[in-house]
């Protein structure tokens, strides 16, 4: 009677245990095997408001989950300390998974040779502001850092909004954004360094195409930035060339 009973103590520890552990892992997103973040930016405060970055950036999300993405986390109109924080609750996310994307809609430059993506409270007098009003690019990929692929889309590519407000000293601001060369990362902008991205009507020809591909099952990750690449080019008649920057294999 007691070894019964002690057997059946047992059988309903192992069963609580496994039932606490399968908790647990549901509980933690950094176990998902893929993790996005979108980003949109639209109601800037300080300079041009954009209009397209909210229904892109809801286009895109809603395509990651149709993807097989297990946990998409989409934000609208952050500002620094908002975007800094999305950023840290994304890394712990990101720790452990087989992909970690994050998109990213809303103004971006380049300056200092560095690629920054804008909050909508960034108030920049000169470009010596950026590190203290704008993220860093390095700061997105370090928030992947934890994942097995990483990859970056950058929906910014469009005209510095400074770029009449700045002075002509200013040397290293451009058009769009540079590239940017990391291992185990696909980084696809919207338009060629030194190009200009379109908005188009509703959505942008690059969030569009980007929805569409990103599903495909029969399209590995590597290839998915050359597809989309075509696609803006065929519907804009080549005045829009987004690029590719990546280096996975298998994915």
């Amino acid at each position: 009677m007691t070894q019964s009973m002690s057997l059946q103590r047992f059988y309903l520890f192992a069963v609580a245990t496994l039932c606490a552990l399968a908790a647990a892992l549901l509980a933690n997103p950094a176990h998902a095997r893929k993790v996005a973040l979108v980003i949109a930016n639209a109601e800037y405060q300080a300079t041009s408001p954009l209009s397209n970055p909210p229904s892109d950036a809801a286009l895109v999300a809603e395509a990651a989950k149709q993807a097989g993405f297990d946990d998409v986390t989409l934000v609208t109109d952050v500002g620094m300390e908002a975007f800094e924080a999305a950023l840290r609750e994304f890394r712990k996310k990101a720790d452990g998974a087989e992909v970690a994307m994050v998109y990213y809609a809303g103004h971006g430059m380049e300056g200092k040779g560095k690629n920054w993506l804008l909050p909508v409270d960034a108030k920049l007098e000169a470009e010596r502001d950026l590190p203290y009003e704008a993220i860093e690019l390095d700061l997105v990929m370090d928030a992947m850092y934890g994942a097995q692929v990483r990859m970056v889309v950058l929906d910014a590519c469009r005209n510095n909004p400074y770029a009449n407000k700045w002075s002509s000293s200013t040397r290293a601001v451009a058009r769009g954004l540079v590239p940017v060369e990391q291992d185990d990362v696909i980084v696809i902008y919207a338009a060629a360094p030194g190009m200009v991205a379109f908005d188009g009507d509703g959505n942008s020809p690059f969030a569009k195409s980007l929805a569409k591909r990103l599903p495909q099952p029969d399209l590995p990750l590597q290839l998915l930035g050359g597809t989309v690449r075509d696609d803006v080019l065929a519907e804009t008649e080549g005045d829009q060339r987004p690029f590719v920057s990546a280096s996975v294999t298998g994915t």
